[in-house]
């Protein structure tokens, strides 16, 4: 799996910090060794029962990271927005105006295609309804369910990106008021027990051999720390990932 030979390498997990709730819930989720067999041992006629196991609408290659893949969770996390033809609309933004990228992993379901919009300085996990051309008008859809307020929301912001003049470059779908590298800390902390590393080494790799020869002790703060970032991983990875979806 990506990333594993390379856990002690600290720039190899740094895209995390800049991952939303469901990019990090797939982070974690294919890091399930169960996912994992259940994606080996993928069966087409029983492919809707063991997407719904992992809440997914289609089961995706877990060597796939989050820079790549998109998940498509189930229901929509309330930071997807659904694009419609706008009605008799003669002015407005188009759907060529989202530069939605076209990827292997774009995913279908009976009404659309779910991808990754790329405007200005953010990007955006959007679902296209299908009939729609590149230069119709189009209108955000808000499904009337538990998350409408916050899909509101969503598409207020994501109205307000596609206004702004910023000319930097697409950013991947980034966390919000994400200030410490707590989960960045924790997959790599994962990862080095994939592949046997004392917890003494997960330290070093986290926070360097100065840190941890200085402050290293058996019950000390340091080994503390890995330990919860290990117990609240095994966590996340054991269906925990769930909470990270829709927070």
């Amino acid at each position: 799996m990506k990333g594993l030979s390379a856990w002690q390498n600290r720039e190899a997990f740094e895209y995390t910090e800049q991952l939303d709730g469901p990019l990090l819930a797939w982070e974690y989720l294919r890091r399930n060794t169960a996912y994992r067999t259940a994606w080996d041992a993928r069966n087409p006629a029983g492919s809707e029962t063991a997407e719904r196991d992992w809440g997914l609408l289609r089961l995706i290659d877990p060597m796939v990271d989050a820079r790549t893949a998109i998940p498509i969770w189930q229901p929509d996390p309330p930071s997807t927005l659904r694009v419609v033809r706008a009605p008799a609309a003669k002015e407005g933004l188009k759907l060529y105006d989202l530069q939605i990228a076209r990827t292997p992993y774009m995913v279908r379901d009976d009404q659309g295609t779910y991808g990754t919009a790329s405007m200005k300085s953010n990007s955006w996990r959007v679902h296209v309804a299908d009939g729609l051309a590149e230069d119709d008008r189009i209108a955000i859809a808000v499904p009337v369910d538990e998350f409408a307020r916050r899909r509101v929301a969503a598409a207020d912001r994501f109205i307000v990106d596609l206004k702004e003049k910023s000319t930097g470059s697409p950013k991947r779908l980034s966390a919000s008021n994400r200030a410490d590298r707590f989960h960045c800390s924790v997959l790599q902390a994962i990862d080095g027990v994939a592949a046997d590393a004392t917890h003494r080494q997960i330290a070093v790799a986290i926070y360097g051999q100065r840190r941890v020869s200085v402050s290293w002790t058996p019950d000390g703060d340091l080994r503390a720390r890995i330990r919860y970032f290990l117990k609240r991983g095994a966590t996340l990875v054991n269906g925990g990932y769930r909470t990270l979806i829709y927070c």
